[in-house]
């Protein structure tokens, strides 16, 4: 599922979904357009339901990314441990640049508590993705939380374009056994929208892509990282690490 607006360039969205469109352990793309204007929130709710009726999980996209060749291998590759409910394939905050391919697990309400930041490229599971179609997005609890007054404060935008720290305080609420945020490193994913829809004014800035695969390659970056790391195990007793590939 893509999620867009009326209004942007789709130069994006078109060689996702061709690049997407038979391939193995993938259903056909689906785009959904907010033609009402009705902000983020709302229509990546009324996006998820949509994706949700063909059951299975769903991968959510925004419209202003390039993937990499490798993307649609190593999503159908994924899977999902026990109580990750979501995994991202574009982080923005959450893992520091040159952090070691793998995958890194946090409470959904992210690195600073009050929820992930960054809905670029999400694998939701079919749990989440249900229990998404079936709770308020819009409950008293959900306004009150820290991320949401924080968001509102900030933008003066009454919360209505705040649709990743609103997903991420559903998870950690209904989640039940999936109650977890996992990033994917490196990013197969680069965000380059360089002006925000939601919040005019807003650059590229804090809205870049870490760890984007693309950089890594042209740099070396995995593979000096490797080297470390076989010097570091030759050197030392093992040591417990993240969960990598």
């Amino acid at each position: 599922m893509v999620l867009t607006v009326p209004g942007r360039e789709h130069d994006c969205v078109t060689p996702i979904v061709q690049a997407l469109s038979g391939r193995p352990g993938f259903r056909p793309a689906m785009v959904f357009e907010d033609r009402d204007g009705e902000g983020a929130a709302e229509s990546t709710r009324k996006a998820l339901i949509r994706a949700g009726e063909t059951g299975g999980h769903v991968l959510f996209l925004e419209d202003d990314l390039v993937m990499d060749e490798d993307a649609p291998a190593r999503i159908a590759a994924a899977s999902f441990p026990d109580g990750v409910g979501i995994i991202s394939f574009c982080d923005m905050r959450e893992v520091p640049e040159f952090s070691p391919a793998g995958l890194y697990r946090f409470s959904a309400l992210g690195s600073d508590g009050r929820g992930w930041w960054g809905n670029q490229a999400l694998l939701i599971h079919s749990d989440i993705v249900g229990m998404c179609s079936r709770v308020d997005w819009f409950a008293p609890e959900v306004e009150q939380a820290l991320g949401i007054r924080v968001h509102k404060l900030t933008y003066g935008d009454d919360g209505r374009n705040c649709s990743d720290i609103r997903l991420s305080l559903l998870v950690d609420m209904h989640g039940n056994d999936r109650r977890e945020y996992a990033v994917s490193v490196p990013s197969v994913f680069e965000h380059v929208g360089r002006a925000s829809m939601c919040f005019p004014g807003r650059t590229i800035g804090e809205r870049e892509t870490r760890n984007w695969i693309g950089a890594r390659r042209r740099f070396g970056i995995d593979a000096t990282l490797n080297r470390q790391q076989v010097a570091h195990t030759l050197a030392l007793p093992p040591t417990p690490s993240v969960s990598a590939r």
